[in-house]
């Protein structure tokens, strides 16, 4: 008669749990699937020959008793009136054993009897042996089948990640990845079979389809996003085209203009479009690559380690792989960014362009060599704050805007603007330097304090207050204390605690 016995069903019978006999018998080679798995009746005699012979563990702590007898020679006349059953059933009440292990019992009390009387001590000091190398070597199989256990789900849960479901959806079926500022090399190749060779034409065929398929992937973000896209390329539109030239500036300041501008466009443009020529101009050489292989000279290719096509310097493709994936991700990250700081950046490139048309009339109005290079030194200034603030959103300090104070990019960019505005006032940098030295505190900021130190060109233990201020302080902290000696040290300590004390609240 056939067994129909259920995998649930034996971990009952046997007392194992379900999974460490779905891992045994994935070990011997028999395919199941879960707990409700039926198994065959030579399957079934297999997990009963395993898990139902005689426990292993018992028969390890047997050599503790078998030196009882062994002191007691002169009870041998004694023997019949102990008889050995008596004691032997007084064990029986658990009955929670099984047969096999009462019946087990019966020999190890023999075997305890019958050293004294025999050779066979040998055989009992041999047997635990024995047992504890077989139970170790079982103990470790039941690890291995552990650990294998967790790959294979471990594997499982990797591929339901990017696979977006239960996994009950065929792969061809299933839903592809979305473009996330935290893509990574495995959402790229989601469902897309790569071949990494050493082979240069397998190479090249791999980048070709890496390629298409990065394509794919920016474009789904394109389209789910295609109306905030399009605003942000139109606000990008003065500095993402090219560069126009002015007749009053000499080559070298349009040069250092037009790079001014693309660093603006790559710090707050999109990049899709510069993203999409790149992936495009690779594909179109790994697909050239490619058909230079069916016109090649076999003879040149073995033969000739310099050949052209097997000499051809390639990337590793693993980095290939993570420079595309960040690249796309950091579409994502500026489009975020973009949405997060739309005003304020749009602000900073009508500013550029403010700062462009302001030189070109101090050139028009012949002002002085000194004027003009002080002029380009600030404005060299406004990119750098510029491109600091972009970097994680240093200097925008969104919990002071909520309660309707200035961020300090916002309150350091009005400070260069008047400094600009008034280089003919011999006090405009001292004034300029004083107020930066009070935007951020170097205790809650140390990071932006160091940048803004050195943006405004600050000297360490210097003050920048009016002389006459500084005589005022001076006279009131003799009239305080007339022994007290006051250094500008202490004055400037001042100085920062009262220009900048909602930074310690």
């Amino acid at each position: 008669m056939a067994v129909t016995k259920r995998i649930f069903q034996l971990s009952k019978e046997f007392g194992r749990d379900e999974k460490e006999i779905i891992a045994f018998l994935t070990t011997q080679g028999i395919k199941v699937s879960n707990r409700l798995s039926a198994v065959s009746e030579e399957t079934y005699n297999l997990l009963k020959e395993k898990f139902m012979a005689p426990p292993e563990p018992e028969p390890a702590p047997e050599p503790a008793p078998a030196p009882e007898p062994a002191p007691a020679p002169a009870v041998k006349e004694e023997k019949p009136a102990e008889p050995a059953t008596a004691p032997a059933k007084q064990p029986q009440p658990p009955q929670g054993d099984k047969k096999k292990k009462k019946k087990n019992k019966a020999p190890q009390a023999a075997a305890a009897e019958t050293p004294p009387q025999e050779g066979q001590p040998a055989t009992p000091e041999e047997k635990p042996e024995k047992e504890v190398t077989d139970l170790k070597i079982e103990n470790m199989n039941k690890r291995t089948r552990t650990i294998l256990f967790e790959g294979i789900m471990a594997g499982n849960n990797f591929i339901q990640r990017y696979s977006q479901n239960s996994g009950q959806t065929p792969l061809n079926k299933q839903k592809k990845p979305m473009l996330t500022a935290d893509m990574d090399t495995w959402g790229i190749l989601f469902n897309h079979k790569v071949e990494n060779s050493d082979s240069p034409m397998r190479y090249w065929e791999s980048v070709s389809k890496l390629m298409t398929r990065a394509f794919k992937i920016i474009n789904g973000f394109g389209l789910a996003n295609r109306e905030a896209l399009a605003a942000m390329r139109d606000a990008m539109a003065p500095i993402g085209g090219k560069y126009q030239p002015r007749e009053a500036f000499t080559p070298e300041e349009n040069k250092m203009f037009e790079a001014q501008q693309r660093l603006l466009f790559r710090t707050f443009g999109h990049g899709m479009g510069l993203v999409n020529d790149n992936l495009y101009a690779l594909k179109m050489k790994a697909d050239r690559m490619k058909a230079r292989f069916e016109y090649m000279d076999f003879l040149s290719y073995v033969t000739n380690p310099e050949d052209e096509l097997r000499s051809n310097e390639r990337v590793p493709f693993n980095e290939l792989i993570e420079a595309v994936a960040h690249s796309a991700r950091s579409i994502v990250r500026r489009f975020n960014f973009y949405n997060d700081h739309k005003e304020r950046i749009d602000n900073v490139i009508k500013k550029f362009f403010e700062w462009i048309d302001g030189y070109a009339k101090l050139k028009e109005s012949g002002a002085t060599v000194a004027k003009l290079e002080k002029y380009l030194e600030l404005e060299e200034k406004f990119i750098d704050i510029v491109e600091f603030m972009s970097f994680d959103n240093n200097l925008v300090d969104s919990k002071k805007e909520k309660k309707g104070a200035p961020s300090p990019f916002d309150t350091l960019v009005d400070l260069l603007e008047a400094y600009r505005d008034n280089l003919d006032d011999p006090d405009a940098e001292r004034n300029f330097k004083y107020k930066v030295r009070g935007v951020i505190n170097i205790i809650y900021k140390p990071k932006e304090y160091s940048f803004t130190y050195q943006f405004g060109g600050l000297e360490s233990n210097k003050d920048y207050r009016p002389p006459e201020e500084i005589a005022a302080a001076r006279a009131a902290a003799k009239v305080a204390d007339p022994a007290a000696e006051v250094t500008e040290n202490v004055e400037a300590a001042e100085v920062v605690e009262k220009e900048n004390p909602a930074e310690k609240q």
